[in-house]
């Protein structure tokens, strides 16, 4: 549905009413609203109560003629765009120059033609719809060059500003016309203006040109402008300036973000990867040598555990200090460059090398200012470090060699007991690859499920009944065999395949379960081991239980070890997740109790049910009166707080003897069985309570 068409409402102001009456009845017979009145000053008051698309005003009136009229109009808010129309007798050139001056849009002379009036009156409405058009796209593109942060000038062919149609605040004055004189090129370095005036001439002959320029500023150290220029008409180019100095200091910024590290100051990884490649390359032309020393700091995350990140963080920024302090030492000739790598590695690139044993010498300085004790949040901190040695040439032809084989030497060095330095050797390099193939094949044995959960059987130490089990991992290797779990485990728990690893065990024991469940056996508990990894974290600890809901056992059927090592890293965390855990209804025991630190105070604190002798103390109990006194008060201590004592790696009749002696609660070891398949140990779930004597001797035949 069209809108209805308003007709243009028409103002008619004549003394004489025979012409009034006229002109209306042809304006309304052509379309037009027309209001009449009978003197200048009734012209003025109609206008002030509503003002028409047009007027019409006859010149000579008695009651204020038409000039008069057409000024005051002028004068009414909405009336400077009021088209107006003076209607004379007079067809002299004074007359006319008149209405003109007084403010008229046009004139029509006396006699009138009224036929052509009305297209008179029309194409007067065209032309001031024309210009309200021509006048609100002035103002539309006065707004835009008043928001646009560039300045926008006309340069001439000598760089002379002919016309500024947008100023750029502190660079040049918001005059319209600048002055003849001004050039653009005076606002720039004289280093930069002969480029300028290349660009210039580029941009006259029709190719758009850009360049940068800086401009020193009262207000800031340096201001950074981009200059493009555009080809215009008439041997003229429009030059459009834009300050990008936030633009430059984001780069800076950005650029510090990409490549140094935040919390020293350092360069980080990928600035001195950028540095070696050019470094290797200045030696490899010059036939000279470096060195990289790759330095990882012992045990830095006990002190993050310990005393908070704020505490680690403070004290890695003293470390960065006392580097460049013993990298400040090289000898005349040699420079040295540090980085951090992230965490708490650090890279020394050391060129200038002159003598072989310079990069030692360096490495043995920064040993020793790590030997000093560092004062931080009131405590003395002693940090030492391990330090992997990678010279160019001998251990590496590229950045990537050198690398990779100056970390292996590292990895060597804590292998060794930490503290010390370690130069690259071809069988540290055999060492890492098994390290590294063995890491590889650890994470196809989890993805394809080829792990095995085998089950240690524990006994009551007096009577010998089977009283449950502990699942451990098995990893058969289909060419190097058994792997030991030592060391696989300890590749998980570094590359963190230890929670995947977790999960899959957990759910391999609660199938075997459900297994002899179905078939009819009597469900044992079962100690299943949790890693510290995965210990203090609350979603593994959902984890487990919404494991063992899926599977539709109860957390009783389940004891969780874990190490006091473990406890203690951040003791009271550690009860808060073991009261989580006895909520869910999971027992609880501490393994190889007696090896770690657990104060007397937290371990009545702790909800356990079990301690468990470390096999340690254990082996010699029989010839070691202190292996037998430290058994003895681990017995007493733990039925003391009401907690069962069992002893891990049984392997003879005398040892069993003595800790049926002494009250131990149930024992697990070679003597009785080693960890056997799951089909095996449900066999022994199978044999009655009067054959638990025959136990051990069947089992041992599912032994591999």
């Amino acid at each position: 549905m069209t809108a209805p068409i308003i007709p243009t409402r028409v103002l008619i102001a004549d003394d004489d009413a025979i012409l009034r009456e006229i002109a209306a009845a042809m304006l309304k017979e052509a379309g037009f609203s027309v209001q009449t009145v009978a003197s200048g000053d009734a012209a003025v008051a109609a206008c002030a109560m509503r003002m028409p698309d047009i007027a019409l005003l006859d010149v000579e009136m008695q009651e204020g003629n038409g000039y008069r009229a057409c000024s005051n109009i002028r004068q009414l808010p909405g009336g400077a765009d009021l088209p107006i129309v003076m209607v004379t007798g007079c067809d002299d050139t004074m007359s006319i120059d008149q209405a003109y001056e007084v403010g008229a849009t046009d004139f029509v002379v006396k006699p009138i033609n009224w036929t052509l009036l009305t297209h008179r009156i029309r194409y007067v409405m065209r032309g001031a719809r024309t210009i309200e058009a021509l006048r609100f796209s002035e103002q539309k593109n006065a707004a835009l060059l008043k928001a646009i942060p560039d300045g926008i000038f006309l340069v001439n062919s000598a760089g002379a500003i002919a016309h500024c149609f947008s100023p750029i605040d502190g660079l040049i004055r918001a005059s319209a016309e600048p002055s003849a004189s001004q050039s653009l090129f005076s606002l720039m370095p004289l280093a930069k203006r002969g480029h300028a005036m290349d660009c210039l001439s580029s941009a006259l002959r029709g190719e758009p040109a850009v360049f940068e320029f800086s401009q020193d500023s009262d207000s800031r150290s340096t201001r950074h402008f981009e200059c493009r220029y555009l080809p215009n008409t008439g041997g003229q180019v429009l030059a459009i300036i834009r300050d990008i100095t936030a633009r430059k200091e984001t780069d800076a910024r950005i650029h510090k973000m990409a490549y140094f590290d935040a919390l020293t100051g350092l360069p980080n990884r990928e600035w001195i990867r950028d540095y070696l490649t050019q470094a290797v390359a200045e030696a490899r032309r010059r036939h000279r040598h470096l060195a990289l020393l790759y330095v990882d700091l012992d045990q830095f995350k006990r002190i993050n555990d310990t005393l908070g990140h704020g505490t680690g963080d403070a004290l890695l920024r003293q470390v960065a200090e006392r580097l460049q302090g013993a990298v400040d030492q090289t000898g005349e000739g040699v420079q040295g460059q540090i980085a951090r790598l992230g965490g708490d590695e650090f890279m020394v690139a050391l060129t200038g090398l002159t003598d072989s044993m310079q990069a030692e010498q360096v490495a043995q300085r920064i040993l020793t200012a790590h030997a000093a004790p560092y004062l931080q949040a009131s405590y003395e901190l002693v940090v030492t470090s391990s330090i992997g040695i990678a010279k160019f040439p001998e251990h590496g032809d590229d950045v990537q060699s050198l690398l990779k084989n100056a970390e292996a030497a590292m990895y060597e060095a804590k292998s060794s007991g930490r503290n010390q330095l370690h130069v690259y050797d071809s069988a540290v390099n055999a060492r890492a690859l098994k390290r590294l193939s063995l890491e590889m094949e650890l994470r196809r044995a989890v993805e394809d499920s080829s792990l095995e959960v085998y089950y240690q059987p524990k006994y009551q130490a007096r009577s010998l009944a089977l009283m449950g089990g502990e699942a451990l991992l098995r990893w058969f290797h289909p060419e190097r065999g058994q792997i030991p779990t030592a060391d696989f485990i300890a590749v998980a728990e570094e590359t963190g395949l230890i929670g995947d690893i977790g999960k899959w065990v957990m759910q391999r024991v609660c199938r075997d379960l459900r297994q002899w469940r179905a078939d009819g056996l009597t469900l044992p508990r079962i100690a299943v081991n949790v890693s510290g990894r995965d210990f203090l974290q609350p979603e593994t600890l959902l984890r487990l239980s919404d494991t063992v809901t899926q599977a539709e056992l109860t957390p009783s059927l389940f004891e969780l070890e874990l190490t006091e090592g473990v406890l203690m890293r951040d003791a009271e965390a550690g009860r808060r997740s073991l009261q989580s855990l006895k909520e869910f209804g999971f027992a609880l025991a501490v393994d190889d109790f007696g090896t770690g630190y657990c104060s007397l105070n937290y371990l009545k604190r702790f909800p356990l049910d079990t301690l468990k002798i470390d096999r340690s103390f254990v082996a010699d109990i029989n010839e070691d009166p202190d292996d037998a006194a430290i058994a003895r008060a681990i017995i007493a201590l733990g039925h003391s707080l009401d907690l069962k004592i069992v002893a891990e790696g049984v392997t003879t009749q005398a040892q069993l003897k003595f800790l049926q002696a002494e009250g131990c609660d149930a024992i697990q070891g070679f003597l009785m069985s080693p960890a056997i398949p799951a089909a095996a140990f449900a066999d022994l779930l199978r044999l009655p309570y009067a054959a638990a004597q025959h136990k051990p001797a069947l089992a041992m035949r599912y032994a591999r």
